[in-house]
């Protein structure tokens, strides 16, 4: 009896530790699960007095509201871009998973027949981010991307970059329109460790492979400690994997990411360094590739990434006298408003350059142009190229004040 009583003591204390060990993981992983918190309200008509079925049209459209409150808190400036309704059909067709909590706080029938429900909605980030990326690129017209990784092992480069092969894979499972970087490296005059450090020594590159954003990384790995058992050799690895995105057409930096990535113990020590090297490259690569994945789609829409309050676009007018080019940038200063800004890069042999830092388009701002005298010669999500028309009157008069009226 005595040594039943003790094998089941032995039993229990066995599953008491078993449960406590899956315990720990279920806590740190609903902690990791990061939600954006929203109130919103869902109406819906009352039908022949079926308010269950007004109650369920309601709470799909509280659904609709809060994704779409989730999506304007996630990505500032998104519910302005021109293609917002794509971005909203694709994020509504994917609700599954993504508000993660809905309570309803209130419900009333108002005097029109119309039930209306208050609730509070937890809308998963990590789930609505999965959605908004793909969704994004798509409505601003699938982005090009041009990577270029310089990868050093101790000392020597490796023919095959491990690095350069996991940054492609996450970005080409994001949906962007990946340039061949073999066709790239025949174009490119500079070494990547000189790219990565002077990002303009590539932008020729970039926009000859018509590449919207360059990624540059610069990865390194060494050993710190090997020893051999039963005569084969071991190695233990660390490796730093630094990825930066950078704007092709204005050479803004959108974001950095740094990631380390090592060997832990025994079990994972590699029989090469170059083994070791290429399996936390990976690791590195792939934590750094997703932080920035979903930061340049958003770049591109709203600018609110790497400290840019705004898109950037690049304008060049040609043909334009200097009193023009004062009375334009002045235009476009009011249409830049408060929350933006111009910046004159240069006047030169009659041809204006600016840079418009707004939450307009290209296309708005081209539209803008036009209507101050400008012969738009063609626009892209980044630039703006034109010349000022003989006949235009668009002059600044002598009290120094523009008539370029208008504020788009």
């Amino acid at each position: 009896m005595k040594k039943i009583t003790g094998i089941l003591y032995c039993l229990a204390l066995i599953l008491s530790a078993a449960a406590s060990s899956f315990a720990i993981p279920a806590r740190a992983s609903a902690a990791q699960t990061a939600v954006i918190t929203v109130e919103v309200d869902g109406v819906a008509p009352v039908k022949d007095g079926n308010k269950n079925a007004a109650r369920e049209e309601a709470k799909l459209d509280a659904y609709r509201n809060a994704l779409e409150q989730a999506m304007g808190a996630r990505v500032e400036g998104i519910t302005e871009m021109e293609n917002y309704a794509i971005v909203k059909d694709k994020v509504f067709s994917q609700t599954k998973g993504i508000v993660k909590n809905f309570d309803i706080l209130s419900e009333k029938v108002d005097a029109d027949g119309m039930l209306v429900i208050t609730a509070r909605c937890g809308v998963a980030e990590t789930a609505l981010d999965g959605v908004l990326g793909p969704a994004v690129l798509h409505a601003i017209g699938n982005p090009r991307i041009l990577c270029i990784i310089d990868e050093v092992v101790k000392d020597a480069r490796p023919h095959i970059s491990a690095t350069e092969s996991e940054a492609l894979r996450v970005f080409e499972k994001a949906g962007y329109l990946i340039i061949d970087p073999d066709q790239a490296r025949a174009l490119i005059t500079v070494d990547p460790a000189a790219a990565f450090n002077d990002p303009s020594r590539v932008m020729d590159v970039a926009r000859t492979t018509r590449a919207d954003v360059v990624v540059l990384g610069k990865s390194y790995a060494d050993s710190f400690y090997n020893d051999k058992k039963l005569g084969i050799p071991r190695f233990s690895v660390e490796t730093t994997v630094q990825l930066k995105a950078v704007l092709t057409k204005t050479a803004y930096q959108i974001t950095s990411q740094t990631v380390e990535a090592r060997t832990q113990n025994e079990a994972t020590m590699a029989r090469s360094i170059g083994e070791g090297a290429a399996k936390f490259f990976a690791q590195a690569t792939n934590a750094a590739a997703n932080q920035i994945v979903h930061k340049i789609a958003y770049a591109l829409v709203s600018g609110q990434e790497g400290g840019i309050t705004g898109a950037v676009v690049n304008i060049k007018i040609s043909n334009i006298s200097f009193q023009q080019a004062q009375a334009i940038q002045e235009a476009l200063g009011e249409l830049a408003g408060k929350s933006g800004s111009v910046f004159e890069r240069g006047y030169k042999d009659k041809t204006l350059e600016i840079d418009v830092n707004s939450e307009k388009t290209a296309r708005d701002i081209a539209s803008f142009l036009a209507g101050q005298g400008v012969e738009i010669e063609g626009y892209d999500s980044q630039t703006v190229t034109g010349s000022m028309a003989a006949s235009s009157p668009k002059e600044t008069p002598a009290d120094g004040k523009s008539k370029t009226g208008g504020v788009l």
